[in-house]
């Protein structure tokens, strides 16, 4: 989509009564299903895997169009969120604990999530409990467009770490004591180490695993000392965006953090478990396959 296609999504999201909006956003994903089978696909392979509840039950199997629905939606809240009207997030008492926790201990914090449930919605929501945030993403294919995405997020003060050099200037955010936010389940598009996660899990097959991991948030929080901090979010029926946290490590094994290892395998475990709980708003477009969960693939732009 134009950068002209987006503006007029955005119009039609905030002035359009919400279910007028709402039924256009399913509309456009229904006709996205029906033209894309290959898509279709690629989730359907992915739902064999992720359909098991936590009780090893099999619940019943998730479908493209539904995944391809709430994608919709989530981009429709994204588009309607006026200046200075933040999206609405709700924190449980446990997911508040740890955040307080993260925030009272006065470190620099990597926060890292994936592309589940509407996460550019649930960061902006966030920014009115931690402050500004500078996020690393990587950026779109068309100029014009990456900027309205830069223009909508800094709105909510979330500034975009796309051009130049962006690992850089999020070392010197994160030495200054801020907050750095980044994708872990697709590659940003800054450079960097990418470490592979075949051998991560002892005893574990990649088949088992289903989010595809890049370790760069990790080893950019390793490198500037920074506490990390897991977080997911999804949204419920009621259009509230839920959002989950990971309690917060550090990558410093000397000073009571954990290793490498160690931190990569809590991010599988608390990743693989959310998909499974939520398997139709993990918004990941690649060509799932059991290889691509384990080696980290890195298949589609942030």
């Amino acid at each position: 989509m134009t950068d002209l296609g987006y503006v007029l999504a955005a119009a039609a999201a905030r002035h359009l009564p919400r279910s007028m909006s709402e039924a256009l956003a399913i509309g456009f994903a229904d006709l996205y299903t029906w033209t894309h089978p290959h898509r279709v696909r690629a989730l359907d392979r992915r739902f064999r895997r992720a359909r098991v509840d936590d009780l090893g039950r099999r619940g019943p199997m998730p479908t493209a169009k539904e995944t391809h629905r709430a994608f919709a939606r989530a981009l429709r809240d994204f588009l309607a969120a006026g200046a200075g009207e933040h999206p609405r997030v709700r924190l449980d008492a446990e997911a508040t604990a740890i955040l307080r926790e993260a925030r009272a201990s006065g470190r620099s914090t990597v926060l890292v999530s994936g592309h589940f449930g509407p996460w550019e919605a649930a960061l902006q929501g966030l920014t009115r409990e931690i402050g500004a945030v500078d996020a690393l993403a990587r950026p779109h294919r068309l100029p014009r467009v990456e900027r309205f995405f830069a223009a909508r997020r800094a709105r909510f003060g979330v500034r975009t770490l796309s051009a130049g050099a962006p690992v850089l200037a999020a070392l010197a955010r994160l030495r200054a004591g801020g907050w750095i936010a980044a994708l872990a389940d697709r590659g940003s598009g800054w450079k960097g180490r990418r470490l592979p996660l075949r051998n991560v899990l002892e005893g574990a097959d990649a088949a088992e695993r289903l989010v595809p991991l890049d370790a760069r948030p990790l080893l950019l929080a390793k490198r500037a000392s920074a506490q990390v901090l897991a977080g997911v979010a999804w949204r419920e029926p009621d259009g509230v965006i839920e959002v989950r946290f990971h309690p917060a490590f550090t990558l410093e094994p000397r000073r009571g953090g954990i290793g490498m290892a160690q931190a990569q395998a809590r991010l599988q475990g608390f990743f693989d478990a959310h998909v499974r709980a939520h398997p139709t708003q993990w918004f990941d477009w690649g060509a799932w396959s059991p290889a691509a969960a384990g080696e980290g693939a890195d298949v589609s732009r942030g």
